[in-house]
């Protein structure tokens, strides 16, 4: 055929192939491209780069479901975190009147729960950084952690110099006082991990290292009731109450750490 067909062949060539044409230049196109190779391969080719342009699509598509998969399960942790540390909560304080211990060794659990917040972030590229209200509840956890390590540190020395009173209360009315603030301390905790957990999945701000330092907090809250109960002599008063202290803080400064180094390298994968 002369060379201008070719060229309206090639015209009519996408919407030939994407089938927005009609049935007249339809029948032009095919009678074309029966006699002349160069547009049945222009044809071919533009057919392969529709297909493959489809594939990406669906990929994206795919790729987009498999985010928000991920999304919905790291969600998940994060409430089933929430729950366990509720119930668990409310598992301690009932422990002190019915005689009885429930975990034989708490910082297991801890390190449990700040794994499972790590897993719960990993893959989360947060929108912004934590804002001003988080990073002054995280100054909040961590003076009250500090407050309550002062606290019981200060009652221990008394105790051992043999004091008749402390923090100007008879003996018999210092545990309930404690016990009192560690509810308190406990319920505040919560509702801080709650707003950071919000902060997370509502508003997309980066808030895991947060949510490790409230755990951190409501371990040590749970470790100091049960240290409480459990204490037997003076001899080991000091040491075990050191022991309670070093274990959570530890792992709690291991846990916030890590989740920073992560969000970095997220950070970093994503530039």
């Amino acid at each position: 055929m002369e060379k201008w067909n070719c060229e309206i062949i090639r015209d009519l060539i996408p919407s030939y192939a994407d089938d927005i044409c009609s049935d007249a230049t339809k029948r032009c196109v095919q009678e074309h491209i029966a006699t002349c190779d160069e547009c049945r391969q222009m044809l071919t080719a533009y057919k392969s780069r529709t297909l493959s342009g489809e594939k990406l699509e669906h990929k994206g598509l795919d790729g987009l479901v498999k985010i928000k998969k991920k999304m919905k399960l790291q969600n998940l942790i994060c409430y089933l975190l929430l729950l366990f540390l509720v119930y668990t909560g409310i598992e301690v304080f009932i422990a002190n009147h019915v005689n009885y211990s429930l975990f034989d060794n708490t910082t297991l659990l801890l390190v449990v729960c700040l794994v499972g917040n790590l897993l719960a972030t990993i893959g989360f590229q947060g929108k912004s950084s934590p804002g001003k209200m988080a990073y002054l509840g995280g100054g909040v956890s961590l003076l009250l952690g500090l407050y309550l390590f002062i606290v019981f540190f200060q009652m221990v020395s008394r105790l051992l110099s043999g004091a008749d009173k402390i923090f100007g209360m008879e003996m018999m009315n210092v545990g309930p006082f404690l016990e009192r603030q560690l509810i308190a301390i406990f319920g505040a905790q919560l509702i801080l991990f709650g707003y950071n957990l919000w902060a997370v999945i509502r508003q997309g701000k980066n808030c895991g290292w947060l949510l490790s330092l409230n755990i951190t907090v409501i371990f040590l809250v749970y470790n100091y009731d049960i240290w409480m109960k459990t204490m037997d002599s003076f001899e080991t008063l000091l040491a075990s109450f050191l022991k309670c202290s070093f274990e959570v803080f530890a792992a709690g400064i291991v846990g916030v750490f890590a989740n920073l180094l992560v969000s970095r390298f997220m950070d970093k994968k994503s530039c």
